[in-house]
């Protein structure tokens, strides 16, 4: 039985092609149901978040066709190969490791992700898709996430999408007591980022959202103007800061708009931090006069500060990380042999090894 694992994320591909490659559950649920219709698949888990569409498979035959042909079928994409990454055997188990612990993340030490790969699992386990090999590799890949945060301060700092947006917004801005936020999303990312937009003082902030009950619900929790949708793009012409993170497949500002927001404003700068993927505003939006557009990878710098900041952490984790992969991996191998190992979920020390 071989262990593949195929994708691309931040670190090999830009948002213009991540956007096309990023599913929803419901989205994998309807694709995988698809590609089982009558046919085997193998076992196999799909993760997909903004930052990367990952295919962990484990197989006894040559799976790297189909996966190739699975992520071009589902996205539509083309041209696919210069950004992908293939790995196999215990690098794909330290590829995962990393990815759960969040060390492979965009901020380092992110909580999110681990959920995330939780949902993955979940699916394809409900979905008859995960045999014994993946369901021990995700389990103990959930909890390896776990234990580094807990063995660990990789998670200290700004860890979330939406704080560091706000980090970003300050450093474009200055002091943020004075401005007006607006806000298009109530989901999770939008909510770390009004949370911190809170502990800024900002001078106005608004939640704008599709389903306005759940903007409401959001704005009551950090003393927010609740708007629909409409309301909010009527709002652009008075806020100094906008945060999108909405999830939607065309992007709901665009050029035009934004030249006639413009016009109103009197060109009075106005800087939009589009964090959603696929993205929520126009690229070509950059090109009107003081407007300032900023996208999830333009995130990088700040995730550097973080890291030349944490290299301690990093290497602490990095080491749990690494025994826990020569753990799995030795697991892995005794199957073979028929006389099987076991693996235990034991605490480990700071060292990353067993006390």
């Amino acid at each position: 039985m071989g262990l593949n694992v195929i994708g691309v994320s931040h670190r090999t591909a830009p948002v213009e092609l991540r956007e096309k490659l990023s599913f929803t559950l419901p989205d994998l649920e309807r694709l995988l149901r698809q590609e089982s219709g009558g046919n085997t698949l193998p076992e196999v888990t799909v993760l997909s978040t903004c930052n990367r569409t990952e295919l962990y498979v484990a197989s006894e035959k040559e799976c790297e066709s189909w996966c190739l042909e699975f992520l071009s079928r589902g996205a539509g994409a083309a041209g696919l190969n210069p950004y992908l990454y293939k790995k196999q055997e215990r690098d794909a188990v330290l590829h995962l490791f990393n990815v759960s612990s969040g060390l492979d993340s965009l901020v380092l030490g992110e909580a999110e992700i681990l959920k995330q790969v939780k949902d993955a699992y979940g699916l394809s386990q409900k979905l008859g898709l995960t045999g014994k090999l993946l369901n021990v590799l995700f389990q103990r890949a959930l909890y390896v996430g776990k234990l580094v945060r807990t063995e660990t301060r990789i998670s200290q700092g700004a860890i979330s999408v939406g704080s560091v947006a706000v980090s970003l917004a300050e450093k474009i801005f200055g002091n943020l007591s004075e401005s007006a936020v607006l806000l298009f999303g109530a989901g999770k990312m939008a909510g770390v980022a009004a949370q911190y937009l809170l502990s800024k003082k900002v001078k106005n902030l608004f939640v704008a959202n599709r389903t306005v009950a759940t903007a409401e619900s959001l704005a009551a929790k950090f003393h927010a103007q609740a708007l629909s949708l409409e309301s909010g793009i009527a709002h652009l012409k008075n806020v100094d800061v906008v945060i999108t993170s909405l999830a939607s497949t065309d992007p709901l500002i665009t050029k035009s708009l934004i030249q006639n927001v413009m016009l109103k404003r009197a060109n009075r700068s106005l800087f939009l931090i589009d964090i959603a993927v696929p993205r929520n505003v126009d690229p070509t939006v950059h090109e009107v006069d003081n407007v300032y557009l900023y996208n999830i990878d333009d995130l990088d710098h700040i995730v550097r500060e973080n890291l030349s900041r944490r290299t301690q952490e990093i290497q602490k984790a990095s080491q749990i990380v690494e025994n826990k992969a020569d753990e799995f991996f030795e697991w892995y191998r005794s199957l073979s042999s028929g006389e099987e190992k076991s693996l235990k979920h034991n605490t480990v020390g700071t060292a990353g090894t067993e006390p």
